[in-house]
């Protein structure tokens, strides 16, 4: 980790641990709060079309002080709401809490990259991108038998459920609201808007613009990038486009085990 950081308020903590991809300093640290101090923001992932996000809000009259996508995040809800999410290009599951009125909004990624975790009793709400976190609040550890049942018939627990009764999962293109004790869940995106496709040639070459796009746009750090090669038909895909969109050698790096 490059840095750590914590935010206490009546009835209200939120504890970060940050690796820094993008803007490095200190102005980028979290939990991040808004210029007036009534949002807070708690953010793990990247959103990949923050540079295009901000240059719309900077018309609207926003002012950034870094040059992270967190700020993004806070100015884009201040400004839309709950419909931020629909903006957003990206991996992430973040929570930001409203001062003014007592809210709390939380997101998860369209196809669920970055984990939510949360837990509710109707007395306090606690959320994380690891369970082991939440445990450390004093939650009870008591198997979810429907979980385990369904985890021996397909190798996975699906969302909501964990392995932990009480503990749930966001879904994935969904989002939280948790207000005066009252917890409102949404689904903001599914995979249901297709367009049709005439030709194989036509699928062939919108896979391959598809594939392009989505390389490059994550390709934005102020880190070294590098990519995991598996040996595999998706890795050396991958690479191939960042060395065409980059136009230089790509660092790969593989992991051996006997």
């Amino acid at each position: 980790p490059d840095g750590d950081g914590i935010f206490v308020s009546e009835n209200v903590s939120f504890g970060h641990t940050r690796l820094a991809i993008i803007d490095l300093s200190e102005k980028a640290s979290q939990p991040m709060r808004s210029a007036d101090g009534s949002l807070v923001l708690v953010f793990n992932g990247e959103i990949y079309n923050f540079k295009e996000i901000r240059r719309d809000l900077e018309s609207k009259g926003y002012v950034f002080k870094s040059g992270s996508d967190s700020e993004v995040i806070l100015h884009a809800y201040r400004e839309y709401g709950k419909d931020c999410v629909n903006t957003f290009n990206g991996i992430f599951a973040f929570a930001i809490y409203n001062k003014k009125d007592g809210s709390m909004f939380l997101a998860r990624d369209r196809v669920g990259v970055k984990p939510l975790y949360y837990y509710w009793d109707n007395n306090k709400f606690i959320f994380s991108s690891e369970i082991k976190s939440i445990l450390e609040h004093n939650v009870e550890r008591k198997i979810n038998k429907d979980a385990l049942n369904i985890y021996f018939r397909t190798l996975y627990v699906p969302a909501p459920l964990t392995m932990f009764e009480g503990i749930n999962k966001l879904e994935t293109g969904s989002y939280l609201v948790y207000r005066d004790k009252l917890l409102e869940k949404k689904t903001y995106w599914q995979p249901d808007d297709f367009e049709n496709i005439s030709s194989e040639q036509e699928a062939i070459e919108k896979v391959r613009e598809l594939m392009k796009d989505s390389v490059k746009k994550q390709l934005i750090s102020d880190r070294p990038v590098g990519v995991f090669l598996s040996g595999g038909i998706d890795s050396t895909l991958i690479t191939g486009l960042v060395s065409e969109i980059t136009k230089s050698t790509v660092k790969t790096f593989s992991a051996n085990y006997d």
